[in-house]
């Protein structure tokens, strides 16, 4: 009944905030609209949730479909050029390869929205996705809810396409939540965390950044910059950054206007994409399951750093990865 009264409220906000000084272009409706409201802890500090429906086949995306209906055109018309994002997804596990004791019904919002007729009333698709730490590990390629299309941030981006192409729809995909979560019930390691916490953080700052790249989303968001919960941040404090920030600085600085080629078959055990930037052809590769691998370099390397930017010296045309490694060679 006030869906009226929301679109109005939008072109209103857009109207305000899409000119000098703010200049905003993309406004996400929601924030994991894809939760049932009644799971939603009473103490919860902030909005999430509020259109999943578990009584509903398709959780309720198709009212969040009518929804959008009604205000995208709304926002269009107080600015042409202003971006609609779904609000960003959560998405806990694959319906078509569901984990014991899952139905994974909330996944379905998504297809629900398209089935809605949604699909021609918004700009950019927004989904969330965190890798966690435990026993010293990244746990998010193997984990149990993805693991069948290639972990929980690959699968996410697959399932997403998958269920685009069946509706003849295509639309750019931006990941506005991740991050490496220090799991809250790792008691032994994250309480406080332990310094292998940190290191493998800055890790995962390489690894989200770098195949959700090679995946094809346009954009991707570290989620948030200060220590939020979880010690999720990059910074531990406003003048003290973490491991992480130093990573997150020098992959920019890196790959900053930089080409994604291909993957590389350069290790069983390691994860290898191929760039190029500033006349170079550059490897980044790690250790999925974050061990050391000895291997031989190609030819042509002009130099090796590691995910801070220090130079790593070959021993006998061999570096050991473990840690992402940057390569950087001739065209």
């Amino acid at each position: 009944a006030a869906f009226d009264e929301f679109a109005q409220y939008m072109g209103n906000l857009v109207a305000r905030y899409s000119v000098p000084p703010y200049n905003i272009l993309y406004w996400e409706i929601g924030n994991e609209p894809d939760v049932d409201p009644s799971l939603i802890p009473n103490n919860l500090d902030g909005p999430i949730g509020c259109w999943g429906d578990d009584t509903k086949t398709y959780y309720g995306g198709s009212y969040y479909a009518k929804m959008l209906k009604i205000v995208y055109p709304a926002i269009k018309a107080a600015n042409p050029n202003a971006q609609v994002m779904i609000g960003g997804l959560l998405m806990d596990c694959d319906p078509t390869h569901p984990p014991p004791g899952k139905t994974c019904l909330p996944t379905k919002f998504f297809e629900g929205i398209l089935l809605g007729g949604g699909g021609p009333y918004f700009d950019v698709v927004s989904f969330h996705g965190y890798g966690y730490y435990w026993d010293g590990a990244i746990i998010e390629e193997d984990n149990i809810n993805w693991d069948v299309r290639g972990g929980l941030v690959l699968g996410k981006i697959d399932f997403l396409k998958e269920i685009m192409a069946k509706y003849n729809t295509n639309k750019p995909i931006f990941h506005t939540e991740t991050a490496l979560i220090c799991h809250p019930n790792n008691t032994a390691e994250c309480n406080p965390p332990v310094a292998d916490f940190y290191e493998t953080q800055a890790d995962y700052v390489v690894w989200v950044f770098v195949r959700t790249w090679a995946a094809g989303v346009v954009n991707s968001i570290w989620y948030p910059m200060l220590n939020g919960l979880y010690y999720t941040g990059l910074l531990y404090n406003y003048t003290t950054p973490k491991p992480a920030y130093d990573a997150y600085r020098f992959k920019t600085q890196e790959l900053i206007g930089a080409e994604y080629i291909r993957q590389v078959d350069l290790h069983t055990m390691l994860r290898t994409y191929e760039f190029s930037a500033r006349g170079r052809r550059i490897w980044v590769t790690w250790a999925w399951d974050t061990n050391p691998y000895s291997i031989t370099l190609p030819a042509g390397v002009i130099q090796v750093l590691d995910k801070y930017g220090n130079t790593i010296v070959p021993v006998n045309g061999q570096i050991t990865v473990g840690s992402p490694v940057y390569i950087e060679m001739v065209p």
